[in-house]
């Protein structure tokens, strides 16, 4: 598609491993998946505080994150270092879906599951099929404030 030839996400220094990322968030979108089946909200609050974690402190002190690493390195998966500044950002936007859904539930079970089902989508999009939708908001959101402010 050639729309996603010209998507510019945002880009630092820091690398992480690939598949521990997609093993993560992978993770993730189990947890939201049983919420959405069994309506216990204890899933998402784990997702919740998982992604807080990784979009607010230090991701490696996130508890899939560290699952997920003990899993790669059981497989003998090749390390595939790929810049983390696109799922930083990624982790800021699940943090700010599944932090609402949370805060949701009390309110009203449905917009929380809605919230919540619109989640799973991205961690399925990155998890399974690689494709960061954090990237598309990050261009099509974010990075239109820089061109507006001459910054890009």
């Amino acid at each position: 598609m050639k729309f996603l030839d010209d998507i510019i996400c945002p880009v630092s220094f820091v690398k992480i491993d690939n598949h521990v990322s997609r093993l993560t968030v992978f993770t993730n979108a189990v947890l939201i998946a049983l919420y959405l089946f069994t309506g216990a909200p204890y899933f998402m609050l784990v997702v919740a505080i998982d992604y807080g974690i990784r979009a607010i402190w230090k991701p490696k002190y996130s508890p899939l994150r560290w699952i997920a690493a003990r899993i790669v390195n059981l497989g003998g998966f090749s390390e595939k270092l790929i810049d983390q500044a696109p799922k930083l950002f990624a982790s800021r936007v699940g943090f700010l879906f599944a932090a609402i859904s949370v805060l949701l539930i009390p309110v009203s079970i449905t917009a929380s599951l809605i919230v919540a089902g619109v989640l799973l989508i991205f961690t399925i999009l990155d998890s399974v099929f690689d494709f960061c939708v954090g990237c598309l908001t990050y261009y099509h959101v974010v990075l239109p404030f820089y061109k507006y402010r001459g910054i890009r």
